[in-house]
C-alpha cells in the first residue's frame, strides 16, 4: 500500500484538495442568513458519501423550492458519519432526512419507528443499480474473472457500494474470501478512480456514479436490480410533514427534478424497503424486519436473492392487500431449511414453494393447496419469456470438455445439487436416475450447493463433475456464465409446478385468496412473476410426492 501512495501522490493530493474545497463551500453555505423568511429554520439532514459540493449542487434547488412554499428558512447539513447523523436525529435537530435505504432501515429500528418515510424518487437516476466495475481493456469481463483480484467496496452501511454488492456476490456463489484483498473506501468516486489507476481490479458502487467514469475507461461488468437511490423521511412528530409530502408529490418544478436527475417523487411506504432489511439480517445478523400482529405473512421459498424475490412478488402482495383489506407482506427466509422450519411450525399464513418441499412439510403440518402455478421463466434468443405449463423438469449438466458422455459415466462422480429439498435441482433427477437403476445416495458424491446458480457456476468452474438444476435455470443465469461451455447430459422427470398454499389462516380468507389468484388479469403482476397464471388444483396432484416424502 505504501508504494501505491508514492506512485499516486499527485492524484491523492488532488483528491484531498478537492474534498477540502467542497467542505469549505459547504461551511460557507451553512452561514447564509435568511433575512426574508420567518420563524426558526427547518433542517434538512443529508447522509451521503458524495462530496459536499456535489450534494449541495444537487439539493440546493429543492431546498429553495421548499423555502418559497413554506415561507420558512431551511438549512442543509451534510453528514458522512452515521453515528453523528443519528445523534442529531435523537436530539430532534433534523426535520427532513435524506439518506440511503439501508441507513433508513437502521435508523427507523433504532428510533422505534419514530422515523417515517415520506417520498422516494422515481425514474432517471432516482432508481439506480449497484454495479461492479473494472477497467476497460483489462482481463475482467464477468464477475468470475475477478476471483483472487483486489476488490474495493464502500462503507458497510451503504446500500449501493456494500450491502447490495455483497448480496450480488452471494447470489452467484462468491464471497469476500474469494478475492485477494478487500478494502472499504469512503467515497464512491474514489472507488471508481482507484479502479481506473489500477490499485483495485474491481470495485462496487452505484451505477449513477459509475456512469460518470465510463468515458474515462471504466466498464460495468455486473448490475443489480434497481433500488431507490435515496429516501426522504421525517420524524413522526414533525408538524410540517404532510404539507411537505404534498409539495414534493405535486408541485416540484421540472427544472428541479432535472437537477436531481429524477422523473418524479412517489409516496414511500416502510414496506418498500423490507428486502433491504432481509439483506441486513442475512449479512449482518441484525433483524430490522417489522410485522404487525395483523400482517398476513406469505413465505417464499428462497430460490432467488431477496432483492429479486421482492421485485417478483411484492406487486402480488400489494394486489392481495388491495383486494382483501389486509396487509400482505413477504417473508423471505435465509435458506430452504429456515423456510421449512417456519412453515412447518405454522408461523406464516401462506406459503409458496416447490412441490417436493410442499410434500415434506405436509407430513408435519396440514397445508392446504390453493392453486398451482402455470408457466415458468425461460429465455429465448436472449429475451426473457414465459414457457411451459403446469409441469416442469430438471436437467443434468456437465462441461462440454468433460469426459462424461452419458449418464452411466456419472457413477462415482462429484455432483452439485441445489438442495435435498429441491424439486428441479434434485428430485426430478433422483426419479430419473432411480428408473435407470442408480441409488443416488450411494452411486454419486452429492454436494448441497444451496442455489441453482451455484450448481451451474460449480460445474463451469470445474468444482464438480456434473450438476442437477431446473431446466429453466439454464437460461435465467446465462448472463453470469458462458453457457457455450455447458451441455445438458440428460433431461429428467417432469413434476407438477409450484403450489401456493394456506398454512395458518382463516378458511374464508384462504378461499378469497384462492379466487383472487385464479382471477388475476393484471399483466404486470404476471410479468414480474414470469408465469402465465394460477390454476385450480387438488391434493391428488401431489399424491406421488407425498408418497416419496414418506
Amino acid at each position: 500500500m505504501h508504494n501505491f501512495f508514492k506512485k499516486n501522490f499527485w492524484i491523492l493530493l488532488f483528491l484531498s484538495l478537492f474534498l477540502i474545497s467542497c467542505k469549505n463551500s459547504s461551511k460557507n453555505f451553512k452561514e447564509v442568513q435568511f433575512k426574508d423568511l420567518k420563524g426558526p429554520p427547518l433542517v434538512i439532514g443529508i447522509l451521503s458519501q458524495d462530496s459536499p459540493k456535489n450534494v449541495l449542487d444537487t439539493f440546493y434547488p429543492l431546498k429553495a423550492f421548499l423555502e418559497n412554499k413554506l415561507q420558512k428558512p431551511i438549512r442543509i447539513y451534510i453528514f458522512k458519519n452515521f453515528d453523528k447523523y443519528y445523534q442529531k436525529i435523537q436530539g430532534k435537530e433534523i426535520d427532513i432526512l435524506i439518506l440511503d435505504p439501508a441507513s433508513y432501515c437502521e435508523i427507523r429500528w433504532k428510533t422505534q419507528k419514530y422515523i417515517i418515510p415520506l417520498v422516494k424518487p422515481e425514474g432517471g437516476e432516482g432508481e439506480i443499480r449497484s454495479v461492479f466495475v473494472a477497467k476497460e481493456g483489462g482481463s475482467i469481463e464477468k464477475i468470475f474473472d475477478a476471483i483472487n483480484k483486489r476488490l474495493a467496496l464502500g462503507d458497510e452501511r451503504s446500500s449501493f457500494s456494500y450491502l447490495i454488492p455483497v448480496s450480488m456476490l452471494k447470489d452467484v456463489g462468491l464471497s469476500l474470501k474469494d478475492f485477494k484483498r478487500v478494502d472499504r473506501i469512503e467515497n464512491e468516486h474514489n472507488i471508481a478512480l482507484f479502479v481506473l489507476i489500477g490499485e483495485y481490479e474491481v470495485g462496487a458502487l452505484s451505477e449513477s456514479v459509475a456512469n460518470k467514469y465510463l468515458k474515462d475507461g471504466l466498464k460495468i461488468i455486473k448490475r443489480s436490480e434497481i433500488t431507490p437511490k435515496f429516501i426522504v423521511a421525517t420524524r413522526v412528530d414533525f408538524q410540517e410533514k404532510d404539507k411537505i409530502k404534498k409539495l414534493l408529490l405535486n408541485q416540484v418544478d421540472k427544472k428541479i427534478l432535472q437537477i436531481l436527475n429524477i422523473k418524479s417523487f412517489a409516496p414511500a411506504e416502510d414496506r418498500d424497503f423490507d428486502y433491504i432489511r432481509v439483506l441486513i439480517r442475512n449479512f449482518k445478523g441484525k433483524d430490522y424486519i417489522e410485522y404487525s400482529k395483523d400482517t398476513i405473512k406469505v413465505a417464499i421459498l428462497p430460490l432467488y436473492s431477496p432483492l429479486t424475490i421482492y421485485k417478483k412478488f411484492d406487486p402480488l402482495m400489494r394486489y392481495l392487500s388491495k383486494k382483501t383489506g389486509y396487509e400482505f407482506k413477504l417473508v423471505i427466509p435465509k435458506d430452504f431449511e429456515e423456510f421449512i422450519k417456519i412453515v412447518s411450525e405454522g408461523k406464516v399464513h401462506f406459503s409458496y414453494q416447490n412441490p417436493y418441499v410442499y410434500a415434506l412439510i405436509a407430513k408435519k403440518y396440514p397445508l392446504k393447496v390453493l392453486v398451482i402455478t402455470v408457466g415458468e421463466e425461460c429465455e429465448v434468443n436472449n429475451v426473457k419469456k414465459v414457457c411451459g405449463g403446469k409441469a416442469f423438469r430438471g436437467v443434468i449438466i456437465v462441461r462440454k470438455d468433460s469426459s462424461i458422455g452419458s449418464v452411466k459415466d456419472l457413477r462415482g462422480k462429484k455432483i452439485f445439487i441445489v438442495s435435498p429439498y429441491s424439486a428441479g435441482g434434485f428430485l426430478s433427477q433422483r426419479l430419473f436416475l432411480e428408473k435407470k437403476g442408480f441409488n443416488v445416495y450411494k452411486d454419486f458424491r452429492l454436494v448441497d450447493a444451496k442455489r441453482q446458480e451455484k450448481v451451474i457456476i460449480g460445474v463451469y468452474r470445474k468444482e464438480a463433475d456434473a450438476g442437477f438444476v431446473r431446466e429453466a435455470a439454464l437460461s435465467v443465469f446465462s448472463q453470469e456464465v458462458d453457457m457455450t461451455k455447458i451441455k445438458v447430459l440428460a433431461f429428467t422427470e417432469y413434476l407438477p409446478n409450484w403450489p401456493f398454499c394456506a398454512v395458518n389462516v382463516d378458511p374464508a380468507l384462504a378461499n378469497k385468496v384462492k379466487d383472487l389468484l385464479i382471477q388475476i388479469k393484471n399483466k404486470e403482476i404476471l410479468k414480474n412473476l414470469y408465469i402465465k397464471g394460477f390454476s385450480p388444483v387438488s391434493d391428488e396432484d401431489y399424491r406421488i410426492l407425498k408418497k416419496l416424502a414418506e
